[in-house]
């Protein structure tokens, strides 16, 4: 079976590809698996970096939004892409979330207030039509959703059978650089229209929408009729100089099917056209599955979709002599994540675990434990550049205590430090509303069960997916204060015989969740789901 695995994050090489991966790895071989993404894959970096066999995957490169046309490709599309809205253009389908995504979070607040006041007044549930490949995700400007186009994008259109009705198309002046870019529509493959979109040169190009009209008839088998927009493309980074490397034809701004007013007024106002935001990618797909209990929750707050919980794949590591293993731990603190800042999604908080250990060092110097400055703690991640201001003040932080900074460490490096660590920290969700950005919540943690199968003792905020990993006082401590991850760390340094029989209950609590039983799931869901129709 041709299987297609898509993650659009290959090259941060994080927990989410360390899933992904992992369904890839556990497939390769009784299967023909590729690697799907948006940029070149060096798969013996990854793997490397992943802990991850996949010398027997391939990869094939697409252009974003082009998801559900490079799938048909296969037998089997398996995303496992965060907060992807791509359709699956497979005979089947498998979506694992490991957050979903809030329908309304890319609207902006006060439209967001708008729509949730107005909206169930004047939406349809469902509007007749819906965008397939070559959209890019919606901007919002004013009451209007922005779709850009990749050149080649399809819309299904939902004609009655043997109805024939009118379709108008909406294009705003938005396009830079003082470009004009011509466009074909074609309705089935025949063109019916021709247009140009430029930019805006009074508020009236603004307003006022240039608009390709077309004729539709419903198809006798009940099928949707397929709206193209063929158009040239144009850079925005080439264009106007900043970051958008996107490849963009024209933006679709709104769809009237009909001659209603009510569809004019969607049409004219789109960010109204359907209430709730639809998820209807979903539909594409023949399960949906979560990576823990509590995303679970979230799937069905949001999204009013049912899902089943696939916990994410752990590479366990072994300690450095399986029999003993205390053997070879040093007064090591060890926290793995990503640096980035808490407003730029889900942060692992690095400052706060610095502000949390010299708290720490505080607390064991008034208490009089021995050896409390042979104790270091090491920040582990990977940083892109638009994150290395929270890094630099990470290293700021840090400033004058035994902080170590690991940034883009190889995999054996991570390796040597799991094996090294006596105590392992995660911060994630620390200091946040979990009603209000339950995304910012650590949704499983696979680096946390990574640590305890290597002998690290876990002290994980007590919140979302550590309560899932392990349990208070078994394996290790759940805090909710940072004072709380100071005493609980006190607490294991002051009671080496506690420390010792949390590891060997962390170790043997790590095993339910590696890569044999991870293997043994994932393939019993792709036989009950290709099994059917």
């Amino acid at each position: 079976m041709r299987v297609a695995v898509y993650d659009r994050y290959w090259p941060t090489a994080g927990g989410g590809e360390k899933f992904a991966g992992g369904v890839a790895q556990v497939l390769a071989g009784p299967h023909d698996v590729t690697l799907i993404g948006h940029e070149p894959i060096d798969t013996d970096w990854l793997g490397e970096r992943l802990a991850l066999d996949l010398s027997q995957v391939a990869v094939e490169t697409i252009a974003p939004g082009r998801l559900e046309r490079a799938s048909a490709a296969h037998d089997l599309l398996i995303n496992l892409s965060y907060r992807s809205s791509d359709r699956n253009g497979a005979p089947h389908g498998i979506y694992v979330a490991h957050f979903p995504h809030d329908p309304f979070e890319t609207v902006p607040p006060r439209q967001r207030d708008l729509l949730r006041k107005v909206g169930p007044l004047v939406a349809a549930r469902r509007p007749p039509y819906e965008l397939r490949g070559g959209f890019y995700d919606p901007d919002v400007v004013r009451a209007s959703k922005v779709w850009w186009t990749d050149g080649e994008a399809h819309l299904a259109v939902h004609v009655r059978p043997g109805r024939r009705t009118t379709v108008r198309l909406l294009f705003s002046a938005l396009i830079g650089g003082g470009l004009t870019i011509p466009a074909r529509v074609l309705v089935d493959g025949h063109e019916q229209a021709r247009l140009s979109v430029g930019g805006a040169s009074s508020r009236r190009d603004v307003l006022v929408p240039t608009v390709a009209t077309v004729e539709v008839v419903g198809h006798a088998d009940g099928s949707p009729v397929d709206i193209e927009i063929r158009s040239d493309t144009w850079v925005p980074a080439q264009v106007l100089g900043n970051d958008d490397v996107r490849q963009m034809g024209v933006p679709l701004t709104g769809v009237m099917v009909g001659a209603s007013p009510a569809a004019a007024a969607r049409a004219y106002a789109s960010l109204f056209d359907a209430y709730p935001p639809p998820v209807t990618f979903l539909d594409t797909y023949d399960r949906v599955l979560a990576n823990s209990v509590f995303t679970q929750r979230w799937i069905r707050t949001y999204w009013h979709h049912d899902a089943d919980v696939l916990y994410p794949p752990v590479g366990l590591r072994t300690p450095a002599d399986p029999d003993h293993p205390g053997a070879g731990k040093l007064p090591l603190i060890l926290s793995v994540g990503r640096f980035f800042a808490a407003e730029r999604g889900h942060s692992k908080k690095q400052i706060e675990l610095v502000r949390a250990f010299r708290l720490l060092r505080d607390r064991a110097r008034a208490q009089a434990i021995p050896g409390v400055d042979d104790w270091s703690l090491h920040l582990v991640g990977g940083c892109s550049d638009a994150d290395r201001p929270y890094l630099d003040d990470v290293r700021a932080e840090a400033a004058g205590l035994p902080v170590e900074l690991h940034v883009d460490a190889s995999g054996d490096e991570v390796d040597r430090l799991y094996r090294s660590a006596c105590i392992y920290w995660h911060a994630a969700g620390f200091g946040e509303d979990a009603e209000a950005h339950p995304d910012r919540m650590e949704h499983f943690g696979i680096t946390t069960v990574e640590a305890m199968s290597a002998g690290a003792v876990p002290v994980a905020f007590g919140a979302a997916g550590p309560l899932e990993a392990f349990t208070h006082g078994v394996e290790g401590f759940h805090f909710h204060t940072l004072e709380g991850l100071a005493d609980h760390t006190v607490t294991l340094w002051r009671h080496p015989a506690l420390l010792a029989r949390m590891r060997i209950a962390a170790i043997a609590t790590a095993h339910d969740f590696g890569m044999d039983a991870f293997g043994e799931r994932v393939r019993a869901v792709v036989d009950d789901v290709t099994a059917a129709p």
